[in-house]
């Protein structure tokens, strides 16, 4: 798996990421919590076209 593209600019040592598997498990996780945040939005919408 190429990561090159992932960069943090809280980290200084490039050569010392997280490993890949640590780098996915928080893209998955921010990605899910994007699209429930994202649910939650189109509920209330749904909700007040009621």
């Amino acid at each position: 798996m190429d990561i090159f593209w992932i960069k943090d600019k809280s980290l200084t040592d490039l050569d010392n990421l997280p490993d890949p598997d640590i780098l996915a498990n928080d893209i998955i996780e921010n990605i899910e919590s994007g699209l429930s945040s994202f649910r939650d939005i189109m509920e209330t919408i749904n909700d007040k076209q009621e």
